[in-house]
């Protein structure tokens, strides 16, 4: 198999002063006018380290330009009907993949949240001076997300060193086992979509992801069955009191992600920060670099597919 990449430690020891020289060296005015200019129903797409990105920037927009904003997977858009959406937002670090392709494909006004540009797009263009190399993207996802929060926060950037100088957010051990469930609503779909994916593409754990809600009709016989770990975010709702009730004892690990701020967009932030640190110490429990490319000959064939989607 082939490796490739800089080791876990290199991109975690360079992951905050790879995202402060992207805030310094981007244009900030020309990227949050772009974003203020995107008005009528959206949607955003992301795939890999961008889909957190997607799931984040979506809720920026619908809460900051105040516009119905979905997020979707490229390929949504070629099978769904995209009848009464008027703009389609692809976030991609290098804004050179399929995805990208499948995204402009369904005749919306094309925009490009990405360090990179292409021909048709409005540009919502950011610099990185030193490109990430990592098999897992923290620098290609923290980066635009920062970038995003500081638009929401009127370029609040105190605020944003607050946060990545802050503690871990963290109750609770690191996961264990083969299986870790997460535990998730709506409001932290950024730091579930993370935790989700870079448990996958890291080869950590298999992650089972549930809604609030939908965890309540039967879900949980399959820990009864398993006896897996849990990752949960909890909030200070009726649902949430008894989880922190009934799931005492019943999982063989519970962690909680809670950075703490009241802000819901500023909270998926900190919590997927949280996630990340958190995915380097499972990491190193295990003895995995989730940062090296080190895959199976499948891998490069579906990953260098280019063809129809």
């Amino acid at each position: 198999m082939a490796v490739w990449g800089e080791p876990m430690a290199v991109c975690y020891e360079r992951l905050t002063g790879r995202v402060r020289d992207a805030v310094r060296e981007t244009d900030l005015d020309a990227l949050f006018s772009g974003f203020r200019s995107i008005r009528g129903a959206t949607a955003v797409t992301g795939v890999g380290g961008s889909s957190v990105v997607s799931a984040f920037l979506s809720e920026v927009l619908n809460r900051k330009n105040r516009i119905l904003c979905t997020d979707m997977m490229p390929r949504d858009l070629l099978y769904r009907d995209m009848t009464g959406y008027e703009n389609a937002v692809a976030c991609s670090y290098s804004g050179a993949n399929i995805g990208v392709d499948a995204t402009f494909g369904a005749g919306l006004k094309n925009w490009l949240f990405s360090a990179g540009e292409r021909e048709g797009a409005v540009p919502l263009k950011y610099t990185v001076p030193e490109m990430e190399e990592s098999f897992v993207s923290l620098a290609g996802t923290l980066i635009p997300m920062a970038l995003a929060l500081l638009y929401y926060t009127d370029g609040d950037t105190a605020l944003l060193e607050e946060i990545l100088e802050s503690g871990t957010g963290r109750t609770g051990p690191a996961p264990s086992g083969n299986t870790v469930e997460i535990l998730y609503g709506a409001e932290d779909r950024a730091p579930a979509v993370f935790l989700e994916s870079t448990l996958t593409e890291g080869g950590l754990a298999a992650p089972v992801m549930h809604e609030k809600y939908n965890y309540c009709h039967g879900r949980c016989r399959l820990n009864a069955a398993q006896d897996n770990a849990l990752i949960w975010f909890p909030r200070k709702n009726g649902l949430d009191l008894v989880f922190r009730e009934e799931l005492k004892g019943f999982y063989r690990s519970v962690t909680e992600l809670d950075s703490g701020y009241e802000d819901p967009v500023v909270r998926a932030f900190a919590d997927t920060w949280t996630a990340m640190r958190l995915c380097r110490e499972m990491a190193e429990e295990r003895r995995k670099d989730i940062c090296l490319k080190i895959i199976p000959p499948i891998s490069e064939v579906l990953y260098r597919y280019e063809g129809t989607l």
